[in-house]
C-alpha cells in the first residue's frame, strides 16, 4: 500500500538544561499573571529542578501526525493486527472494541486531512509507530520527553521554541480564541524551534514515550519501559491550554488509555 511518511528533521546531539530554572521562573512571573499562583500551588515543581541532559542524535517529525498519515494505518487494518500493539495496548483495544481513534468519524469527513490526528491514546500512537517501522524499515517510535524538550528549545534552553517572550502570533492556544485545532504548520516558520521543528507549542498536545516520574530525568531508570501501564508524559499544550501550559518545559501526563480531542503525537526515529 502507499504509506505517507511524515517528514523527519535531523536533531544533532547536544547537552541542554532540562526543566525550568530559577531565572526562567522569574521571567514567567513577570510575563504571566497566573505564574505567581502556579508557584504558590507547586505547579512548577514537576519541571524542577533544571538539570543538564545529553541527548544523542535522532530524528523528529517536523509536524505532528495528521489525519492523512493515520488513515494509512487504518486502511492496512492496523487495529486488528496484534503485532503492532504492546501487550497492555492489545488487551485495552480488545476490551474497548476500539477500531479507530475516538471521534474518527468526525475527523475522517472534514474538508482537510492536514489536521493533526487526535483522539489517540498512547497505546494507539505506539501501535502506529510500530506499524510504520515495519512499512518503512526505519526505527520509528515516540520521542522521549528529553528528546521532545531538546528539539523544542535547543541547546540554549529557551522558554519557547522561538525565544523567551511569549507570542500569540506563534502558536494556537486557548487565549488566541480560535477554539479548535488548525492544519499543521500554520505557525511555521515563526513558531519553529532552533532545529526547524514546527508546532511544538499549542494546536495539539503530544504523547511522549516517557513515564511520568520526578526529575531529574534519566533514561536508564525505568521511565522508558514501554510495557509499564502507568501515566505517560504529554508535552506542548494545545488549542485549549492556558498560556503557562504552552511552554517547552511544561509537563502534562495521562494514563496510556486516555484520549481527547486536543491530544495527538509526532514520531521520532533512532
Amino acid at each position: 500500500m502507499n504509506v505517507t511518511m511524515p517528514v523527519l528533521v535531523d536533531i544533532a546531539d547536544g547537552t541542554f538544561l532540562m526543566g525550568t530554572s530559577d531565572s526562567q521562573l522569574q521571567v514567567l512571573i513577570q510575563q504571566h499573571a497566573d505564574a505567581r499562583s502556579w508557584e504558590r500551588n507547586g505547579r512548577f515543581q514537576r519541571e524542577r529542578p533544571d538539570h543538564p541532559i545529553l541527548v544523542q542524535r535522532f530524528s523528529l517529525a517536523q509536524l505532528p501526525v495528521t489525519i492523512s498519515h493515520y488513515r494509512c494505518f487504518l486502511m492496512d487494518d492496523g487495529y486488528n493486527d496484534a503485532r503492532w500493539w504492546t501487550s497492555d495496548g492489545w488487551t485495552w483495544r480488545q476490551a474497548e472494541h476500539r477500531s479507530t481513534p475516538a471521534g474518527w468519524n468526525k475527523q475522517d469527513c472534514v474538508d482537510t486531512d492536514q489536521l493533526p490526528v487526535v483522539g489517540v491514546s498512547w497505546y494507539e500512537a505506539s501501535a502506529y509507530c510500530a506499524w510504520l517501522s515495519a512499512q518503512t524499515g526505519e526505527s520509528i517510535r515516540l520521542p522521549s520527553e528529553a528528546e521532545w524538550e531538546y528539539a523544542a528549545r535547543g541547546v540554549d534552553g529557551r522558554i519557547y521554541p522561538w525565544g523567551d517572550i511569549f507570542s500569540h502570533e506563534r502558536c494556537n492556544i486557548r487565549s488566541t480564541g480560535i477554539g479548535r485545532a488548525l492544519d499543521v504548520g500554520q505557525y511555521s516558520p515563526l513558531g519553529d524551534s532552533p532545529f526547524g521543528v514546527a508546532d511544538m507549542i499549542g494546536n495539539v498536545s503530544e504523547w511522549t514515550s516517557s513515564l511520568f516520574r520526578p526529575y531529574p530525568y534519566a533514561h536508564w531508570d525505568g521511565r522508558e519501559d514501554l510495557n509499564d501501564a502507568h501515566e505517560r508524559v504529554t508535552r506542548g499544550g494545545s488549542w485549549s491550554s492556558p498560556d503557562l501550559r504552552a511552554r517547552a518545559a511544561s509537563r502534562g501526563m495521562n494514563d496510556p488509555w486516555f484520549c481527547d480531542d486536543d491530544l495527538g503525537f509526532r514520531i521520532a526515529a533512532s
